[in-house]
């Protein structure tokens, strides 16, 4: 693990669906785990039948539906809950 962190509140500064796609090709897992589907922006929309594209200009424009918290290290996302997802990095 780096000691370069960085903190980004994408519920606080507006990021550009560049950074969205990007995350939404490198996570290792079902698209559906980095959504929070029951938040009202989501609610009732099939946002798995979004195209990638599509998908990250919509949580550009409603970040709260993206899962919180995020580990990104440039090549691993992990989804920080439960907790254990996350602090296997911290471990070593």
């Amino acid at each position: 693990m780096s000691d370069n962190v960085d903190i980004v509140l994408y519920l606080n500064e507006e990021l550009h669906p560049s950074v969205y796609l990007s995350l939404l090709q490198r996570y290792d897992g079902d698209v559906s785990d980095l959504l929070r589907l029951q938040e009202s922006p989501a609610k009732g929309i099939d946002l798995l039948s979004y195209s990638m594209d599509d998908l990250a200009d919509f949580l550009s424009r409603n970040p709260i539906v993206l899962q919180r918290p995020i580990y990104d290290d440039g090549v691993t996302i992990f989804i920080g809950r439960p907790v254990e997802n996350i602090s296997k990095i911290f471990e070593n």
